[in-house]
């Protein structure tokens, strides 16, 4: 009788199932992202480069053709700078860089270097780096200072005003 008691208890125990319970219609809940990439809360690197352009903004070297004189020169001349902002300039291995943008979003990307050499080779670099990412960006130096123009196939008229402007500068 002990046996037919643990027989049944034991077929009853593996007969058991248990229901499952009715499907969420709420998301799960989505894990912490911590890896910094593009679209994530984790803004800790940007922090890091309030001082890097503080610091290039503060060490500028004496050029012949700042970025503002080039935009205000611009300007003058009837090509509107819809924005213009210092970005990073350790990128094309300047000193100080500051980007202005038309209204047909024409780039102009301006670079201070502290001689004609450095700004030769970040041309180069540039050029190099970024010729597939930017394909129709055209770079000229003028003393110690490099401009690159992008986006402006549609506007070669725009193009060639401001390398004009920047080279009589």
């Amino acid at each position: 009788m002990r046996t037919l008691v643990t027989l049944s208890i034991c077929l009853f125990a593996a007969c058991k199932h248990d229901v499952p319970a009715p499907p969420s219609h709420e998301p799960p809940p989505m894990a912490a992202d911590t890896t910094g990439a593009p679209g994530s809360q984790d803004l800790a690197p940007l922090a890091r480069l309030t001082p890097v352009m503080a610091s290039e903004s503060s060490h500028r070297p004496a050029v012949k053709v700042p970025a503002e004189k080039l935009f205000d020169t611009l300007a003058s001349q009837g090509i509107e700078i819809a924005s213009k902002h210092q970005v990073l300039a350790t990128v094309a291995a300047a000193s100080y860089c500051m980007l202005g943008v038309t209204k047909d979003t024409v780039a102009i990307a301006v670079c201070e270097y502290p001689s004609h050499d450095a700004a030769v080779a970040g041309q180069k670099l540039l050029d190099a780096r970024y010729r597939k990412l930017v394909p129709d960006a055209v770079r000229e130096v003028n003393g110690s200072t490099l401009v690159t123009v992008a986006n402006a196939d549609h506007h070669p008229g725009v193009r060639d005003r401001v390398f004009e402007t920047f080279k009589s500068l």
